[in-house]
C-alpha cells in the first residue's frame, strides 16, 4: 500500500498541497481530479517520492518512503509522467526494456525473460508494431502508449501515471485506462476528464486548493454539490446501465443594467 499521511507541501510561500491523507489499497485504482492548480500532480511527486513534501510522511507498504533503498524503490513502483522534453534516441523496443533494468542482475544485460517481458506490455498497449521504430519518431499518442509499455513492463506492484491519456484518442483512452484499472497493482492516476475517472477507478480524490474536498467511490463523489464548486461549472450527473455520465456547462453570471 501506499498511504500519504497529513501531506503538505509548498513552493515559496505557495501551500500547493495541504494536510492530505491518501491510501491506496493492493489492486485498487485511485483517481486524482481537480482543476488546474489544486495539487494532483505535486502530491502524485510525493507519493513516488520525487519530491520530500514540506511536512507529512509518505509510507510504502508500511515503510517511510524515504527509508526505501533506490533499487527497492524501482522495483516496487513504476511511473509515468507527463513532461518528455527529451526525445530518447533509440529504438522502441530498447526503451521499452528499460524497465526491467531493476530486475537485472550484475550483468546489465536482458535476458530472454526481459524480452518476453517487454514485448508483452508493448502488446497490451497496441504497439507492438513500433517496436522497431525510433522513439524519436512517434507521434504523441504513439510516445504515451510506449511509455505506459515501459512501465508494465517493470512489473511493479504500484504504479503511478500522471495523466495517462495526455495525446490519446478516445480508443486509446478508454484502452490503455481499462488495462491499467485490471492490472494485479496498487494504482494512482491523475485525471482531468471525470467521466473517464467515473468509468475506470474504485476511488476518487477530489482536490481543490491543494485540500481534499471529497474522496470515496465514484459514485458517491462524483455528483454536482461536489464537483460545482471546486470546478466552476454546472454539472449534471446522468446514469445509464450502471455508468456515470457527466455533463458540464459554463456557469452563467448575471449583469446588472445600468
Amino acid at each position: 500500500m501506499i498511504a500519504g499521511h497529513r501531506v503538505r507541501h509548498r513552493y515559496g510561500d505557495a501551500v500547493v498541497v495541504d494536510g492530505v491523507d491518501i491510501a491506496v489499497p493492493a489492486r485498487r485504482t485511485v483517481g486524482l481530479v481537480g482543476p488546474n492548480g489544486s495539487g494532483k500532480t505535486t502530491l502524485l511527486r510525493a507519493l513516488y517520492g520525487s519530491l520530500q513534501p514540506t511536512e507529512g510522511r509518505i509510507e510504502l507498504d508500511g515503510r517511510d518512503l524515504a527509508d526505501v533503498p533506490r533499487r527497492d524503490l524501482a522495483r516496487a513502483v513504476a511511473v509515468v509522467v507527463q513532461e518528455h522534453s527529451v526525445d530518447l534516441p533509440m529504438r522502441v523496443a530498447d526503451l521499452v526494456l528499460l524497465g526491467r533494468l531493476p530486475h537485472q542482475g550484475l550483468s546489465g544485460r536482458p535476458s530472454v525473460h526481459d524480452q518476453e517481458v517487454a514485448t508483452d506490455a508493448l502488446r497490451q498497449v497496441g504497439a507492438l508494431h513500433l517496436a522497431t521504430r525510433e522513439y524519436a519518431g512517434l507521434s504523441g499518442g504513439e510516445k504515451q502508449r510506449v511509455l505506459i509499455a515501459r512501465a508494465l513492463a517493470q512489473e511493479a506492484e504500484h504504479l503511478l501515471l500522471d495523466e495517462p491519456t495526455n495525446h490519446l484518442d478516445i480508443r486509446y483512452q478508454h484502452e490503455v485506462l481499462d488495462l491499467v484499472a485490471r492490472l494485479p497493482a496498487s494504482v494512482v492516476v491523475v485525471l482531468h476528464d471525470l467521466n473517464l475517472a467515473a468509468r475506470y477507478c474504485d476511488h476518487v480524490v477530489v482536490l481543490g486548493a491543494g485540500r481534499v474536498v471529497a474522496q470515496g467511490p465514484p459514485d458517491e463523489v462524483l455528483v454536482p454539490e461536489v464537483l460545482e464548486p471546486v470546478y466552476e461549472v454546472q454539472v449534471r450527473r446522468v446514469d445509464h446501465d450502471g455508468d456515470i455520465n457527466l455533463v458540464f456547462r459554463k456557469a452563467t453570471t448575471t449583469r446588472s443594467s445600468a
